[in-house]
């Protein structure tokens, strides 16, 4: 297991993929030079921010257990 897959699992985040997807993102609009210095920075830090403290608050699913319990009909 690669050392970023472990963090990302130990961060416990709703949407992994998309939290590195704002990363390196950011990590390169941070080398790209733009018109306007550090708005754009700016945002996507501060979205990336947002998906690293937006958790998923539903405890996992054991093996064996539906994730969702089923509605009586």
């Amino acid at each position: 297991m690669s050392l970023l897959t472990r963090l990302l699992g130990r961060l416990n985040l709703r949407f992994p993929t998309l939290f590195v997807a704002f990363a390196l993102l950011t990590a390169l609009d941070l080398v790209v030079p733009d018109p306007l210095p550090l708005v754009d920075e700016l945002g996507l830090a501060l979205l990336t921010l947002l998906l690293a403290v937006w958790r998923d608050r539903r405890p996992p699913a054991r093996a064996g257990t539906p994730a969702r319990p089923s509605r009586p009909s």
